[in-house]
């Protein structure tokens, strides 16, 4: 259903959702070797459902398979939700449900790491769109390419409602 392929983004429980993936296109996509099998099982519907969901999470974490400016872009506006968020749980004196972050080739590179790497890549290769994998290591290698003798030159301004 729609709201299952919503759901599918919550990140809590991204590692079931990749997991159960992997399940599937190893038996329904190329054999190990990467030959077509001619002996394919049908699709079924639960597997079809999950093919859906899988496309809604890789939409929803795509930003690093972007070129390096689309990607740049969205990485900072996702650091300015999340402060706006802390900001907000800390004006109504709710637990903070987000750890602060100002250092966004550091977020990136770890979330590329924990979550998008593996997900993307597997699904991209389910695909068959492996230019999508290599713009995904292009991003992450310019986002792991700063550092202390590397700073990062595109700092974001703190807003007065966002500290």
């Amino acid at each position: 259903s729609i709201i299952s392929m919503i759901l599918a983004t919550d990140m809590t429980q991204h590692f079931e959702h990749y997991n159960k993936f992997l399940a599937v296109n190893l038996k329904c996509g190329s054999s190990e070797d990467g030959e077509e099998s001619i002996n394919q099982p049908p699709v079924s519907q639960e597997n079809k459902s999950l093919i859906l969901r899988m496309a809604i999470k890789c939409a929803d974490i795509s930003n690093p398979s972007r070129s390096i400016s689309l990607a740049r872009g969205w990485a900072h506006r996702i650091v300015l939700e999340y402060r706006d968020q802390i900001a907000e749980e800390k004006s109504r004196k709710l637990p903070q449900s987000l750890p602060p972050f100002d250092d966004i080739p550091k977020s990136q590179v770890l979330f590329v790491h924990l979550f998008a790497r593996d997900l993307l890549s597997a699904y991209y290769d389910f695909l068959e769109f492996g230019h999508l994998t290599d713009q995904l290591n292009e991003t992450f290698e310019y986002w792991d390419s700063f550092n202390e003798e590397n700073p990062y030159p595109h700092a974001l301004t703190l807003s007065s409602n966002s500290t």
